[in-house]
């Protein structure tokens, strides 16, 4: 696998510590892929950046977005996913919800030449590593 991201739980969740686990694990995994050295098969991968998604108890989480996604078109979708996970039928009102809320974000902070609709779609991340470009945007 080469992914060009890597989407994981933050590292603090003190309800779920199978979370923090997760996200260990997985920046670990990230760390070995591109270890110039490490003992592999195969060349040495690039370095995905890695996104912590919003918990649903975020302040519980240390978790402090810095990245807001525009989702509108895939809103859809991710209602249905949600469905598919019956066990979690009592998050589907807060996540739809909170889709809502960081649409409102999403159309503040985007400027106004997007035209964005009023009905737009969000979700928040929060970066592990730094972003590097040769453009701020």
């Amino acid at each position: 696998m080469q992914p060009t991201v890597v989407l994981t739980h933050p590292l603090l969740d003190p309800y779920n510590g199978d979370h923090p686990a997760a996200a260990r694990l997985a920046i670990e995994a990230r760390i070995l892929a591109q270890a110039i050295g490490y003992d592999a098969p195969g060349e040495v991968l690039g370095a995905p950046p890695v996104f912590f998604f919003e918990p649903h108890q975020p302040e519980q989480c240390d978790f402090k977005p810095d990245i807001l996604l525009d989702i509108t078109s895939a809103f859809p979708a991710k209602q249905q996913a949600m469905k598919c996970l019956p066990a979690q039928q009592h998050m589907w009102d807060y996540y739809t919800s909170l889709a809502v809320r960081r649409g409102v974000q999403v159309k503040r902070n985007a400027g106004p030449n997007l035209g964005l609709p009023v009905d737009t779609k969000g979700e928040a991340y929060m970066r592990y590593y730094p972003q590097v470009t040769e453009v701020l945007e």
